[in-house]
C-alpha cells in the first residue's frame, strides 16, 4: 500500500464507534498491557511506569526503546506491532511503512481527534512524556547519545510522515519533548550537545509543522512556542522568532490566532528584550492586528483590542488617527465584551485626565466624541461600554453641575446638552438595574447593578430635580430622558418629612408638564413615572386629580368641537354618566391651576385657542393615562368610539379645513384599544358585588365596542395608509389575542360569548398586509443598513403582530407559510421574531406544524417547478432551487431543540412529502420518475432530524417509490430518489 494511499479526514462528524473507541483508550488486552494502555490507564502512575522503564533500559537499551517506539505508533493509531527482536540500528523507515500498512479499519478516528477523549489523551501522554524526560534527566541515560538520539529521530521522522494520525501525533509527541527539556538548567547553560538537539528538534517539530494543513498541528506548535517564550523568555529561542507569532495572525483557524494574541499580550506586558521586541514587531504588523479586531469572531477581536491598549500604553505612536476612529467605532458593536475592550482603549486615549484637566474638561470631550460619531439612540450602547472602564461615566454631581449652570455662562451648547442628559439618564439606569441594552449579547445575562447606585443617584439628584426639570422643559427629547429618572431612585427618600416638598413639587410638575406638552413619548413617560411613584401615600391624590382633570378637558375639548362645527354631541346616556365625574374634575381642575405659579406649570391657558388642536392635545393626554391606568369608571368608550367613526368617516370624504388632522384617528384608535383592554379586564375579574345581568350587559356592551373597533380598524388596514395602517394592525392583531381562545376556558359563559373569532376575509387581508409591506419592497440587506433602522423597526411591528396570532393559534398554522417561506431570506432582519413564533406553534400541535413546515417548502417549490415546466433535471441547477434547500436547512435547525419532542412533527414532515411525491406518478409504463421527486431532495435536508429508529419506519415508507431497474430508466431522473434513500440509511 502507498503511504499517500490513506486519506484520514481531520475532524470527523459525529461520535466515533463504540467498538473503535474501546480500542482506542484504556481498555486492556488479554495478557500484559502495553505501554501506551498502562500510560492512560485511570490507576497506573507515570512515575511508577518511568522506573520500569529506566530499569529495563539499564538491562536492554534495545528493547526498552522498541517500547517507545512501539508507543508513538500505537498512540498514532496503527495496529502495527514492532518485533521485539528488533534492535539498532533502528530503520525508521521501515517501521512506518509497516505502520501505515496496518491501520485500523476506520482509518477517520485516531486518538488525537476523538471527540470525547483527545484532550484526556493528550494530557496523559503529554505527562507521561515530561515525567520520563525529568527522571531520565536524574541519570546518565540523559548523555549516553542513545536515549535522546534514537527517540528523538524517530519523533522527528513520523512528524514529516503523510500519513496524517502519525504525523499529527508525533508532532504532539515532540513538542511536549521540547518542552521537557526546556526545563533542564543544562539546555541554556552547559550541555552543547544537548542544545544542538533541542534546536534541531525546534526546527524540525516547529518550524517545519507550524503551517501545516492540519489544524490540530498548527495550534499545538503556537501553543507549546507560546509556553516556551512565557516561561523561559532566556532561553534557547531568539526574540526574532516572535515573528511567527505575528505571522501567525494570518492563520485561517481563530484558535490559532487567539493563541498568537495572547502569547503577543503576555510577552509585551513583561519586561526586558522580547518586549521590546514585541513593540518593534507590532509596529510592523500594525495594520494585521487593527484588521484582527474587525474579525467577525469577537472573541479574536476583543483580544487584539486588548494587545492594542497595552501596545498604546507603552507607544501611543503604533495607532493613527484614522486607527483610532475606526476602533472607536467597537464600542458600539453588539458583541458587550468586544464593546468593553474598545472602551478601554478609548479610555485610555480620551478619558485619562492630563495635567490640570478637570472632570468637566474631560467630560466635554467625551460629549465631543459622542455628538461628533454617534446617534442618539446609540447613548446606552456608549454608556454600557464605558461605565466599567471610565468612572466619570458615574460622575453624576459633575454632571448635574454642568446642567445646571446659567445658559449665558454655560460652556455647553444645546445639542452637548441633550447628549449630556442622554448619558446621564442611561449611566444612572444601567448603574441601578445592571441592564444590558437591548441587541446587546453577552456570555451571560446576570445583571450586575452598581453598589450604593441608587442611593447616591437619588441624594444627587432628587433635591435638584425640579429644576433640572424646568430648566429643561423646552426639549422633548430631554425632558422624556430626565423624566424616567424618577422610576430608579430609591422611593423611601420621599418619605422623610424633610424631602416630602421634594415629592409635592415633582408630582406638581408631572401634572403641568402632562396638562402643557404634546409630545406623546414625554406624555408616556410621564405616566410611567407615576404609576412607580404611586405607592407612595400622597402621590394617589394627585393621580386621580390629574386623571380626572384630563378627562374633564378631553370632554369640554370635545363638546367646543362638536357646537362649534355642527357635529353631533355626545348621547344623553353618556353624558348623565359622566356628569358626576366632570363636575369633579372641573373642581379638581380648579383646585389644581390655583397652584400652578411657574411657567412650567401654567397649564393650558398660554396655549392657542386653537379648537383642533385643543381636541387633540387633549386625545394624546388620555391615551398616555389610559396606557397605564384604568379611566373606565369615566365611561369614555361610548363617546371615543362614536368619535372615531365619525372622523373616519369623514376623512372618507373631501378634505375640508375642520377636518381633524390624521394623528386624531390615530390617537382615537389607542384609547380605542386600551379601553378594550381594560373593559376585558374588568369584566373577567370576580366581582361579588356585581349581578349577573349587570356583568351580561357589560360584556354584550363590550363586544359591541370590540366590533365597532375593528370595523374601522380594518377598514384602515384595508386602505393601506401607511401611518394610520400600521396603528390599526398592530391593535387587531392584540385584540384577535386578547378576545380569542383563552376566553373559553372562564367558568361564566357571558364571559365567554365575547370571543372573537376572526373570518377568513379578515385574515386574508392581514396576510396581504404583511406580505405587502415586508416581503414585496426592499432587500434584507438594505433594511440591514443603519440609515434603514427606522423602517426596520416599523417592518418587525408588523410581523410581531402577525406572527402573535400564529404563536398564540389564532391563525391556522398552516396560514402563515405564505409568510415564512421568507424565513430564511430574511433571517438577518426577521428570523428572531419568525423563530420564536415557530417555535410557540410547534409546542401547541407537532403534528399540525410538521404539515406547515411542508407546505412552506412546497409553494417555493411548485413556483420553481412551474418556471422550468416542470423539468426537475433542470431545476437543480437553479438559484431558486439552491434557496429552497437552504429554507428546508433552516427550518430543520428548529427541531434540533428536542429531537425526542419534536419526532412526531419530523416524521408527519416526512411521510406527507413521500406522499406528495407519490400522487405525482403519472408514467403508465411505470419507467419514468415522479413528476415531484426533485422533492425528496429537499425532504432530505430534515434527515438529521429523523431519530435513528424513525429513519427505519420512513425507509419502509419510501419503498411505496419504486425505481425501475430496466436500462432505459434515466438514473439522473431517479437520483434524488437514490440520495434521500441513501441518507436515511445514514445512522445520527
Amino acid at each position: 500500500m502507498d503511504i499517500n494511499e490513506i486519506n484520514v479526514i481531520e475532524e470527523p462528524s459525529g461520535e466515533v464507534p463504540m467498538e473503535i473507541a474501546e480500542v482506542l483508550v484504556e481498555q486492556p488486552r488479554i495478557g500484559k498491557l502495553s505501554l501506551l494502555q498502562s500510560v492512560l490507564h485511570s490507576t497506573v502512575k507515570h512515575e511508577d511506569l518511568v522506573r520500569e522503564w529506566l530499569e529495563q533500559y539499564m538491562k536492554d537499551p534495545d528493547a526498552a526503546l522498541v517500547d517507545i517506539l512501539q508507543f508513538v505508533v500505537e498512540a498514532s493509531g496503527s495496529e502495527y506491532r514492532i518485533p521485539k527482536a528488533t534492535a539498532r540500528p533502528f530503520v525508521y523507515r521501515d517501521i512506518l511503512k509497516a505502520s501505515t500498512e496496518q491501520f485500523r479499519a476506520v482509518s477517520n478516528y485516531y486518538p488525537m481527534i476523538l471527540k470525547n477523549s483527545s484532550q484526556n489523551f493528550e494530557r496523559k501522554v503529554g505527562d507521561f512524556v515530561k515525567s520520563l524526560l525529568t527522571m531520565a534527566h536524574d541519570t546518565s541515560i540523559i548523555s549516553d547519545q542513545i536515549f535522546l538520539v534514537e527517540v528523538s529521530g524517530f519523533v522527528m521522522a513520523c512528524s514529516e510522515s503523510n500519513i496524517r494520525p502519525i504525523r499529527h501525533t508525533s508532532t504532539m509527541l515532540g513538542l511536549k519533548m521540547l518542552t521537557a527539556m526546556n526545563e533542564f538548567p543544562t539546555v541554556m547553560e552547559k550541555d552543547e550537545e544537548l542544545k544542538k538537539l533541542w534546536l534541531r528538534m525546534f526546527d524540525c517539530m516547529f518550524v517545519a509543522r507550524h503551517l501545516d494543513v492540519v489544524t490540530g498541528i498548527r495550534l499545538l506548535c503556537f501553543t507549546e512556542l507560546g509556553r516556551w517564550m512565557r516561561k523561559h523568555p532566556e532561553g534557547n529561542l531568539e526574540p526574532k522568532n516572535l515573528r511567527y507569532f505575528y505571522e501567525g495572525l494570518k492563520d485561517s483557524l481563530p484558535g490559532v490566532r487567539k493563541c498568537c494574541l495572547e502569547c503577543i499580550q503576555d510577552l509585551t506586558d513583561g519586561e526586558g528584550e522580547l518586549s521590546a521586541k514585541c513593540l518593534e514587531l507590532a509596529m510592523e504588523y500594525r495594520d494585521l492586528i487593527v484588521l484582527t479586531c474587525m474579525e467577525r469572531e469577537c472573541e479574536l477581536g476583543e483580544h487584539a483590542l486588548r494587545l492594542l491598549t497595552g501596545l498604546y500604553r507603552a507607544s501611543p505612536k503604533i495607532l493613527t488617527n484614522v486607527d483610532c476612529r475606526l476602533l472607536d467605532q467597537l464600542m458600539f458593536a453588539a458583541s458587550r465584551s468586544l464593546a468593553h475592550a474598545a472602551a478601554g482603549l478609548f479610555t485610555l486615549r480620551w478619558m485619562i485626565p492630563q495635567r490640570g484637566a478637570s472632570s468637566s474638561q474631560i467630560l466635554k470631550r467625551l460629549l465631543d466624541f459622542f455628538i461628533r460619531y454617534t446617534r442618539h439612540e446609540h447613548a446606552a450602547y456608549l454608556v454600557d461600554s464605558l461605565i466599567d472602564s471610565c468612572d466619570l461615566i458615574m460622575d453624576w454631581k459633575t454632571m448635574v453641575d454642568m446642567l445646571m449652570e446659567d445658559e449665558v455662562e454655560s460652556r455647553l451648547n444645546s445639542t452637548e446638552r441633550s447628549a449630556l442628559i442622554e448619558i446621564l439618564c442611561r449611566g444612572v439606569k444601567q448603574a441601578i438595574t445592571g441592564e444590558i441594552p437591548p441587541g446587546r449579547y453577552t456570555k451571560d445575562l446576570v445583571r450586575t447593578p452598581k453598589p450604593e447606585a441608587q442611593l447616591r443617584a437619588t441624594h444627587i439628584l432628587a433635591p435638584i430635580f425640579s429644576e433640572l426639570l424646568m430648566k429643561h422643559f423646552s426639549d422633548p427629547q430631554d425632558l422624556e430622558n430626565l423624566l424616567e429618572l424618577p422610576q430608579h431612585f430609591y422611593l423611601k427618600y420621599y418619605l422623610q418629612t424633610e424631602n416630602v416638598e421634594q415629592l409635592e413639587l415633582l408630582l406638581r410638575q408631572i401634572k403641568a408638564i402632562m396638562h402643557k406638552q404634546s409630545n406623546s413619548l414625554v406624555l408616556r413617560m410621564a405616566a410611567l413615572t407615576l404609576v412607580n411613584l404611586k405607592d407612595i401615600p400622597r402621590t394617589k391624590p394627585h393621580i386621580r386629580e390629574l386623571l380626572h382633570t384630563a378627562v374633564y378637558n378631553y370632554k369640554i375639548a370635545l363638546r367646543t368641537w362638536q357646537r362649534m362645527y355642527g357635529t353631533p354631541s355626545l348621547s344623553s346616556s353618556s353624558q348623565s354618566s359622566s356628569q358626576a365625574s366632570s363636575r369633579a374634575s372641573s373642581r379638581g381642575s380648579s383646585r389644581s391651576s390655583s397652584r400652578l405659579s411657574s411657567p412650567l406649570m401654567g397649564g393650558r391657558q398660554s396655549r392657542p385657542r386653537n379648537r383642533a388642536r385643543s381636541l387633540l392635545d387633549s386625545l394624546l393626554l388620555i391615551a398616555a393615562l389610559y396606557r397605564y391606568f384604568d379611566l373606565s369608571r369615566f365611561h369614555l368608550t361610548e363617546s371615543v368610539l362614536s368619535s372615531l367613526k365619525r372622523v373616519h368617516r369623514d376623512q372618507d370624504k373631501r378634505p375640508r379645513r375642520t377636518d381633524l388632522p390624521a394623528k386624531a384617528v390615530s390617537q382615537y384608535l389607542q384609547v380605542c384599544y386600551y379601553s378594550l383592554h381594560w373593559d376585558l379586564l374588568s369584566v373577567k375579574k370576580e366581582d361579588n358585588n356585581r349581578s349577573d345581568l349587570e356583568l351580561e350587559e357589560s360584556c354584550a356592551s363590550l363586544k359591541k365596542h370590540l366590533e365597532d373597533y375593528l370595523s374601522v380598524a380594518l377598514h384602515l388596514v384595508d386602505k393601506g395608509e401607511e401611518g394610520l395602517a400600521f396603528d390599526s394592525f398592530g391593535g387587531i392583531c392584540d385584540l384577535f389575542v386578547l378576545f380569542g381562545d383563552p376566553l373559553m376556558q372562564n367558568p361564566r359563559s357571558c364571559v365567554r360569548s365575547i370571543r372573537y373569532e376572526p373570518s377568513i376575509r379578515e385574515f386574508e387581508l392581514l396576510e396581504t398586509f404583511t406580505l405587502n409591506h415586508l416581503f414585496s419592497g426592499r432587500q434584507p440587506e438594505n433594511l440591514a443598513k443603519e440609515s434603514s433602522f427606522d423602517e426596520l423597526q416599523r417592518q418587525r411591528f408588523i410581523l410581531t403582530g402577525y406572527c402573535k396570532l400564529l404563536a398564540f393559534n389564532v391563525i391556522p398554522t398552516m396560514r402563515a407559510c405564505k409568510v415564512l417561506q421568507y424565513y430564511d431570506k430574511y433571517y438577518a432582519v426577521f428570523g428572531d421574531i419568525m423563530r420564536a413564533a415557530m417555535e410557540r406553534a410547534m409546542e401547541i400541535n407537532p403534528v399540525n406544524y410538521g404539515m406547515t413546515m411542508l407546505h412552506t417548502c412546497l409553494l417555493p417549490f411548485k413556483q420553481m417547478m412551474m418556471d422550468v415546466n416542470h423539468d426537475g433535471v433542470r431545476a437543480v441547477s437553479t438559484l431558486e432551487f439552491r434557496q429552497l434547500l437552504s429554507l428546508a436547512r433552516r427550518l430543520g435547525e428548529n427541531y434540533n431543540t428536542d429531537l425526542l419532542k419534536n419526532r412526531h412533527s419530523v416524521n408527519a414532515l416526512h411521510r406527507a412529502g413521500i406522499l406528495y411525491v407519490l400522487e405525482s406518478v403519472s408514467d403508465v409504463a411505470g419507467i419514468g420518475a415522479p413528476k415531484n421527486v426533485l422533492f425528496l431532495k429537499v425532504l432530505k435536508e430534515f434527515v438529521p432530524q429523523l431519530l435513528n429508529q424513525d429513519r427505519v419506519c420512513v425507509a419502509k415508507f419510501l419503498q411505496r417509490i419504486e425505481q425501475p431497474s430496466l436500462p432505459s430508466v434515466d438514473r439522473e431522473e431517479w437520483q434524488p430518489l437514490v440520495d434521500y434513500r441513501s441518507a436515511l440509511a445514514t445512522k445520527n
